[in-house]
């Protein structure tokens, strides 16, 4: 029961962190953990190639009328490429997840380091900018 009671409130947080906007979003400042939790939620739906997610990340503007077929195709191709990056890596685990101090106010960076067991090792992550106008974060999509 206690399992169930557990997972039933994991999926509950899961569930409230993704229905939060994923562009325009409020952070307290550029270290909010909220960027941490944002860059895993992206980088799943790329792995998952949850296109509609991905959506999400991208102002509607870009999904009205003729360009909305150029902004899928782009997100698409951009999961795919995230894909064939996690295929190539094999056995790389995530040693470590962190917020980088080395940013502008207005930039926020989730960097990642990857390692496979050896001297061999990468690093991914994310980067999120304030809107010009001051009306929240959006993700830096690639």
């Amino acid at each position: 029961m206690k399992k169930l009671l557990l997972g039933g409130c994991l999926f509950a947080i899961c569930s409230s962190v993704q229905a939060m906007p994923n562009v325009g979003f409020t952070a307290k400042d550029n270290q909010d953990p909220i960027f941490i939790e944002k860059c895993d939620i992206y980088q799943n739906a790329q792995k998952e190639n949850d296109i509609e997610l991905l959506k999400t990340f991208a102002e509607k503007k870009w999904f009205e009328g003729d360009k909305a077929a150029k902004a899928e195709a782009l997100i698409v191709k951009m999961a795919k490429k995230r894909q064939k990056m996690l295929e190539s890596a094999g056995g790389y685990i995530l040693k470590e997840k962190r917020m980088s101090t080395k940013t502008q106010p207005d930039v926020s960076e989730v960097v990642l380091k990857w390692n496979n067991g050896k001297k061999f090792g990468a690093s991914d992550g994310c980067v999120f900018i304030m809107d010009v106008n001051q009306n929240g974060w959006r993700i830096r999509m690639r």
